[in-house]
């Protein structure tokens, strides 16, 4: 079974591949479906999606038994007696008004291994952080704590490696960039300094002639909490010193915005959505204003952000009822207009010094995990029961990459069988 799903996995990673060249020039919207409920059937208590229904909301293979547990996220309907309309579900086949607060998001973590720590040995320094998605944005839940979270940036796979020479600067997302200063004649030390918006945050020495951990560079400081978290973390694979050329060879490289970090209090706003709930363990939001469904074939009705429903005309359903799905709207762009703003390569000319900004990441370590995390830098996104429709269009919506759709639609088609074959 896990290599069939490997093989569609493969399938649909072919599929994206063609996608992008045939429309080169653009950007192609992707409608993910989840799996329909027919409302003069389904009961109330049953309109429901999560990962395993839903390839829109969050999934990673490794981290499926953590999934099962509760994790991940969840959109699924809760009738007020008192909201004034009849409950959705067979009990009411045709009504087709949420109330306030009856469309109900959770959201809880997923424990995660740091590629460096699980691909290389004796590796002690850093071990485990924390991953939270709030419809659709990866973020780190720092000390495992969901109410503190900081986007996650960035994540090499196992098999990336950045080759940087003496001068050369890695420019990275939101303004972070990393210099490699130097190479001793030795090849065996290399000079280093991180960056945010021209500001240095850090420099630090790292050799290869010593243990694992001392192949490691990262920066850290102070969170709300009073204690120093792990922001920033690369690895020095390998140093070279010729007559001509100096370089350092990265891997496992790992960068979360500090600058992005927010606590997360009950009454917050997201969207359409209100936090009712904001506990260190998870989030529980809810519709801070009635939704009325549209019944009628084509036409979408918003929940928050790039989620959204669609529903067939009424009576298509059983007993006057009509069909009901839930869909998050990604953006496939060029590679071409994305690549140069993500991650580039260019010569350093200035350098300047600036006091430490506070810092937004999690290194702790005392956390239960599954298998080694082979998340990339956007969550991966999978489930059963699903369509995947696209449309060219010119513009895009924010917050979703190429690597992330890539790494969604492939999964939806593996894990659909894995789980319901």
């Amino acid at each position: 079974m896990v290599y069939t799903s490997q093989k569609y996995i493969l399938i649909s990673m072919v599929f994206l591949l063609v996608l992008a060249i045939v429309v080169p020039c653009s950007a192609t919207t992707v409608d993910i479906r989840g799996t329909p409920i027919d409302t003069g059937v389904t009961d109330a208590g049953n309109i429901s999606w999560d990962y395993s229904n839903f390839p829109g909301l969050y999934f990673a293979a490794n981290k499926y038994s953590q999934l099962t547990a509760g994790a991940g996220e969840h959109l699924y309907f809760e009738n007020d007696v008192d909201g004034g309309n009849p409950s959705l579900g067979s009990a009411n086949p045709k009504a087709h008004v949420i109330d306030e607060e009856e469309l109900i998001y959770t959201t809880k973590q997923v424990a995660s291994k740091y590629k460096v720590y699980s691909e290389e040995s004796n590796i002690t320094k850093v071990t485990k952080f924390y991953t939270l998605s709030l419809f659709g944005t990866k973020y780190c839940a720092v000390d495992n704590d969901a109410t503190k979270l900081a986007k996650l940036l960035m994540q090499q796979s196992a098999s990336d490696k950045k080759t940087l020479k003496s001068g050369e600067e890695w420019i990275m997302k939101n303004g972070y960039s990393l210099v490699m200063n130097a190479v001793d004649i030795d090849g065996s030390k290399c000079y280093i300094t991180l960056y945010k918006n021209g500001e240095e945050l850090d420099t630090g020495v790292v050799s290869t002639d010593g243990s694992s951990d001392d192949r490691l560079y990262f920066v850290e400081d102070e969170c709300s909490d009073g204690n120093d978290h792990i922001y920033f973390l690369t690895y020095v694979d390998s140093i070279f010193a010729g007559q001509q050329d100096n370089f350092a060879v990265l891997k496992y490289t790992w960068l979360a915005d500090k600058d992005s970090y927010m606590e997360v209090s009950s009454g917050d706003e997201f969207g359409n959505f209100e936090v009712d709930e904001a506990v260190a363990t998870g989030l529980k939001l809810s519709n801070s204003n009635s939704i009325s469904i549209s019944v009628d074939a084509g036409i979408a009705t918003s929940i928050t952000g790039n989620f959204y429903f669609k529903a067939s005309d009424e009576g298509k359903g059983r007993n006057g009822g009509y069909v009901l799905y839930p869909v998050k709207q990604v953006i496939i762009e060029d590679s071409t207009s994305t690549t140069g703003q993500v991650e580039k390569t260019v010569a350093n000319e200035t350098s300047s010094d600036s006091e430490n900004v506070v810092v937004d990441m999690s290194s702790d370590s005392k956390a239960e995990s599954d298998t080694p995390d082979s998340a990339d830098s956007m969550p991966e996104n999978e489930g059963a029961g699903s369509e995947v429709e696209s449309n060219t269009v010119e513009n895009s919506i924010p917050g979703f990459e190429l690597p992330f759709t890539a790494v969604s639609i492939s999964l939806v088609l593996s894990i659909r069988r894995k789980m319901f074959k």
